[in-house]
């Protein structure tokens, strides 16, 4: 707990905490952080799943340097806004569960990016299918649980 407190002492961090314009700003940069992941995300998860079939899987993998460039905004944002007000998000329920799904979601990504390209085809296999909609369940609970922080968190 020492380190959070020192590193949320900082300026950038006291500046998100306190002043007028910088939650909303890095609150922002959260939320487009998370439509271009979760977006592509899903699009991906679809595709896998059946829909738009005429659109190459390799095709929908070419959006994930996108994807990474989203995790990235919302890795650092978050992170700000985390240490913004860490004791109240290391004691809410949402916010664990959100991390936890956010985790959970990653590591099946993976496995399901590296299913994919196993197969080297355009027909998902059925471990695919299964995982892609693992997938879309997690990142809409992540989400859900994300939404339900704003509502739960109570600042220190």
């Amino acid at each position: 707990m020492g380190t959070l407190e020192a590193i949320s002492q900082s300026s950038l961090v006291r500046w998100v905490a306190e002043s007028d314009w910088g939650y909303p700003i890095v609150l922002t940069l959260h939320a487009l952080g998370m439509a271009l992941v979760v977006g592509i995300m899903m699009m991906f998860d679809l595709r896998v799943l059946g829909f738009a079939a005429r659109v190459p899987l390799t095709s929908a993998r070419s959006f994930f340097p996108v994807a990474w460039s989203g995790f990235a905004v919302n890795l650092c944002s978050g992170t700000l806004l985390f240490l913004a007000n860490y004791a109240a998000f290391l004691h809410n329920t949402a916010f664990l569960t959100k991390i936890s799904l956010l985790s959970i979601a990653a590591v099946v990504t993976y496995f399901l990016s590296r299913e994919v390209t196993a197969t080297g085809t355009e027909i998902s296999s059925p471990r695919a299918k299964i995982l892609a909609a693992l997938c879309l369940l997690l990142w809409l609970g992540a989400i859900t649980a994300g939404r339900i922080v704003g509502y739960t968190s109570v600042p220190e």
